[in-house]
Formats: structure tokens, C-alpha cells, sequence
């Protein structure tokens, strides 16, 4: 380890995160045996306007970058300054990934291996209020010279790193650093490794937190750590602010794919994390209804604007609704053109459903047909039943269950296979939700696309329900 050589790195930018963001300047020394063996150091062109902001912060105008070589001009010297090199920088991903981008903007590949100051000094001076590079050096007593410039806190970052190199002299810190073969060399600067290695890979809902515990995004995953660790690989700059402003990961796990759906919806509403995109606005639904037409024959239309006396469901694309009533027409054995799928035609041509009941060209009665429209109107129906729809609990011992009273989103709960569970007792179960529209969509989506269903209806006879209940409550065991 003696002889390994530091490209120790900082660079001004143009800001904005890691893409589209140009090199203004850029220093690079290089430690070997804990001294400064080569130095490198340059302003470079970004052929782009300075803005206003950054030539606050760092003193960078245009006027001092007109004559300043571009980027192409200096990547040979970047490229063997750097080379045989451990790539080491305060907060490494950032000037490492914008670095790497200007090198693939001219077809060329940078690859080094990366050494984190912030995660160096977190390991061996641990405590310390902030770990931003001013910070640090105002705590240990560091001098830190021409700040937000890319040579005086290069400078400071090589006495930061010499300190951390006093502390740490078998070098078993810096070894564990670069040899890990986890997610580590992605981590937020502010969240640890060991945090990490604790999340759970089943399925739920997580949540991104600042430094004062706030959820800042929240999303859901089948795989929590499997999820959060692709978070952090994406270079987006939206992405890169997040990483930043974490501090740390919690979660809330669900067992059931839907409920982690429910969950997210609920608490984005209930947080509105900022770099959450915010919940789309639900438009319109597009309503199933039904009427008798002038021949008597009881016919479905989909429409989404229209006030009709009776509502039979809603959809929240016209696609997931034409599915359900090509579903329908098929199973009840229904004529496309009276259940609006087709339009213009004496006779029945439907690309998909071969099997018309032959209403369309008269070889059934308008009562016979009737009858079967009232069939699939029934099955219509139970989507309007209180039900529970069973689901994965979040160990093998126990099932979910989600509550649609009158088929909207009410509530969730668990139990455990074990126990001795009637419907009827669900309320002891139960923790109640509030519906959206958010949970309208993801529920109606659900039962629409779903082919089999665990449901307990809550709305039958009782001798039904028993037999229900035996039936779904066998599958909640297996």
C-alpha cells in the first residue's frame, strides 16, 4: 500500500448535477508514500456560459475562460496524470462520473478505482457535525485556502487525506474502502454501509431520509435492497441531489405487491416528499354502463362524459376497459357489437372474439340474450361487493388481507395462517385507510387485470359466504 500512488482530484463545474454538466477547472496532485509526487492544474473551457450562481460561488467568469483550453485539449494529460492511479476525491462520484462523462463526450473510456474522503474520514473521525470539506477542516484544524476553487480544495483534501493516513497506519481502513465488493462505492456520502446491508430484499414500501429524519422520496419495490441499491447507480442529476440529501433509509414492508402499490399512494400523499414527481392527476374515468336499445336488447357502451342512470364500473384507460368487455363478451358469450366494441357493422368481424352469440344477425331472441347480459351484470356486480382480497403477509406464517367496502380501498391488516380467522372478524384485524383516486385506479387496475382472485365477499347470504370463506381461507394456508 506504500507504493500506491493517489490521483487525489477536485473540479469547478458549470453546476447542475453530473449530466450535462461541464468542467470549468480542474487539480490534480498525486500522493505516493503519503507526498505530493506530480501536480497537475488548469482551467478549462466548458463552451457554455458561466451562470450567474456558480460565478458567485466560485469566482469563474467567462472572460477568464475564453482563452482556456478545452477539455479535449487537456484529456491526454488527465488521462496519464491519473493513470496506474486510485482515483480519491471529497464526495468521489460526483467529480469521478463528471470526469468520466467529458471523457466518453470525445468516444474515450476513464475507468479508475475511487477512494471516498467523506467515507475515509467518517470511518476514522467519526462524529463530527458536517462532513462537507469545509467543515471538516474547520473542526480538525485544517487550513483550507481559495474555497470553491478546484486547486485550494484539492489542496485541502490531500491534508485531509495525509491525516486520515496518520490515523489509520496497517492501512486497514483504507484497504476495507477499496476492496469492498458491495454497493458501497455507489453509497449516498451521508448513509452507511452498514445500513445498507441490513435492508430487507422482500417486498414493500421505502423511504429516503434527510438529515433531520424527514422522508425526502418514497417509493416501492418487490426487492427493497435490490431496488434502493439501483437508485443509487443512476447518474441522473435528479438522482445525484437525492443521493446527496440522504441520510438515511427506512421501510415499511408489505408482503403483497398490491399493498406496497396502496401504501406508496397513501404516503406520498400523506409526506409529499420533495423529489417525488407529484401523483399524476386522475382524469376522468371512463364508466361501463348498459341501457335497452330500440330492438330491446340490453346493450353496454363505455363513455366518459356522459350522465347515465346506472354505472356498472369505471376504468382509468380506455384500453384496461375495451380488455374487460372483450373479457366479458367472451365469457358470457355476448355479441361484440352490442357491447361496444365494434361500430358500423350489420355483422359481427371482431379481430379477436370469434365466438358472437349471433344476436347481430338474429340467431338468438332479444330475452335469451337479455339473459345473458343479466349474467354478466351479476359478475359485474361482485366488483361493487365489500369484499377482502387476500394476499402474501410479510413472512410465510401470515396473509394480508386489503378491505374494499362497496369496492373502494378502506383499509389492510394481517393474520397469521394459525390463527382461527372468520370474515366477520376482519374489523380486528383492520387498519384503516383512506381512499383516493390514487387507490381507486390501483384497485381497479387490480381487479381488471388480475385473472385469479383470493376474495372473501362480505356482502352474501351466510351459507355463500361459509363456503367462501372455506375455500379461500384453504389457500391462505398453502
Amino acid at each position: 500500500m506504500k507504493d500506491v500512488k493517489f490521483a487525489i482530484t477536485d473540479i469547478e463545474t458549470t453546476g447542475g448535477g453530473i449530466k450535462g454538466n461541464k468542467i470549468t477547472e480542474i487539480c490534480v496532485l498525486v500522493v505516493q508514500n503519503g507526498e505530493v509526487i506530480d501536480e497537475y492544474h488548469s482551467l478549462v473551457n466548458p463552451g457554455t456560459e458561466i451562470p450567474l450562481y456558480i460565478e458567485t460561488l466560485t469566482n469563474i467568469n467567462d472572460a477568464m475562460l475564453s482563452d482556456a483550453p478545452k477539455f479535449t485539449e487537456i484529456a491526454h494529460e488527465i488521462e496519464e496524470i491519473t493513470k496506474d492511479c486510485v482515483f480519491v476525491a471529497h464526495n468521489v462520484n460526483f467529480d469521478y462520473n463528471i470526469i468520466k462523462a467529458e471523457f466518453e463526450n470525445l468516444d474515450k473510456t476513464f475507468q479508475r478505482k475511487r477512494l471516498c474522503t467523506v467515507r475515509l474520514t467518517k470511518k476514522l473521525i467519526p462524529g463530527l457535525f458536517s462532513y462537507s470539506l469545509g467543515n471538516i477542516c474547520t473542526s480538525i484544524n485544517i487550513s483550507h485556502y481559495d474555497r470553491h476553487r478546484a486547486k485550494g480544495d484539492c489542496e485541502a483534501t490531500v491534508t485531509l487525506f495525509q491525516r486520515c493516513l496518520a490515523l489509520d497506519p496497517e492501512y486497514e481502513v483504507l484497504n476495507s474502502l477499496l476492496n469492498q465488493r458491495t454497493a458501497a462505492s455507489y453509497l449516498p456520502p451521508n448513509f452507511k454501509n452498514s445500513d445498507f446491508e441490513k435492508l430487507p430484499t422482500s417486498t414493500g414500501v421505502y423511504f429516503f431520509k434527510d438529515k433531520d429524519g424527514i422522508p425526502i422520496y418514497i417509493g416501492k419495490a418487490k426487492n427493497i435492497k435490490s431496488r434502493i441499491k439501483s437508485h443509487f447507480q443512476e447518474k441522473s442529476n435528479q438522482k445525484y441531489k437525492l443521493m446527496q440529501a440522504t441520510y438515511s433509509i427506512d421501510y415499511e414492508l408489505t408482503g403483497s405487491e398490491l399493498l406496497a402499490l396502496l401504501r406508496e399512494s397513501t404516503l406520498i400523499l400523506k409526506y409529499f416528499p420533495k423529489f417525488n414527481k407529484a401523483q399524476k392527476k386522475v382524469n376522468r374515468p371512463y364508466t361501463l354502463t348498459s341501457y335497452h336499445n330500440q330492438k330491446g336488447i340490453e346493450q353496454f357502451v363505455i363513455h366518459k362524459n356522459k350522465v347515465s342512470p346506472v354505472s356498472w364500473m369505471k376504468f382509468y384507460t380506455r384500453e384496461e376497459a375495451i380488455n374487460f368487455l372483450e373479457f366479458i363478451c367472451t365469457e358470457f358469450e355476448l355479441c361484440p357489437r352490442y357491447c361496444g366494441l365494434q361500430t358500423g357493422v350489420e355483422h359481427c368481424s371482431h379481430y379477436k372474439i370469434k365466438s358472437c352469440s349471433g344476436m347481430c344477425k338474429g340467431e338468438i331472441d332479444a330475452t335469451g340474450y337479455n339473459q345473458r347480459v343479466a349474467r354478466a351484470i351479476e359478475y359485474i356486480q361482485e366488483y361493487e361487493n365489500s369484499c377482502l382480497l387476500v394476499e402474501k403477509g410479510r413472512s410465510k406464517e401470515e396473509k394480508s388481507f386489503i378491505y374494499l367496502k362497496k369496492g373502494r380501498y378502506a383499509g389492510y391488516g394481517y393474520v397469521e395462517n394459525s390463527e382461527d380467522f372468520r370474515p366477520e372478524q376482519f374489523e380486528d384485524y383492520l387498519i384503516p385507510q383512506e381512499n383516493s383516486s390514487y387507490s381507486d385506479r390501483i384497485i381497479n387496475r387490480y381487479l381488471n387485470t388480475k385473472k385469479q382472485l383470493n376474495r372473501l365477499n362480505l356482502d352474501r347470504e351466510e351459507e355463500v359466504e361459509e363456503l367462501e370463506t372455506e375455500v379461500c381461507f384453504e389457500a391462505m394456508a398453502s
